[in-house]
């Protein structure tokens, strides 16, 4: 599944849209997500928080058995972000932990992202 955002989204519109999201993973046994947060504006502490903490893991038990594998594009920006910003750093690197319910990833490249969750298994 692909979720691209095409502008910068308040908290709630990016709530409804990956809540928009597990429906449709839901109807189509889909635990493979593209993320392209590309456009998506500076990464939000609130909204990393609530992913992490809140959506991710429902979304993992809720497409159980099957894994959730979130493969997410990401501009130079935020990537740099993701690395620089001491308000963010801890709270990325939680949310893409390993020992988290769900497997995530940050790319700068849609081809690797599309490659990396095509060579896991369903």
């Amino acid at each position: 599944m692909f979720l691209r955002w095409l502008r910068e989204t308040t908290l709630a519109e990016a709530q409804a849209s990956y809540r928009d999201l597990l429906a449709q993973a839901q109807q189509h046994g889909c635990a493979h997500w593209l993320l392209d947060a590309r456009r998506g504006g500076p990464i939000k502490v609130v909204e990393t928080a609530w992913l992490a903490d809140e959506f991710f893991p429902e979304a993992a038990t809720r497409l159980a058995p099957c894994p959730l594998r979130l493969a997410v594009f990401s501009s130079p920006a935020r990537i740099e972000q993701m690395h620089t910003d001491a308000a963010v750093v801890s709270p990325v690197a939680y949310a893409l932990a390993p020992e988290r319910p769900y497997q995530a990833r940050v790319f700068a490249d849609e081809g690797a992202a599309v490659g990396w969750l095509l060579d896991q298994p369903a």
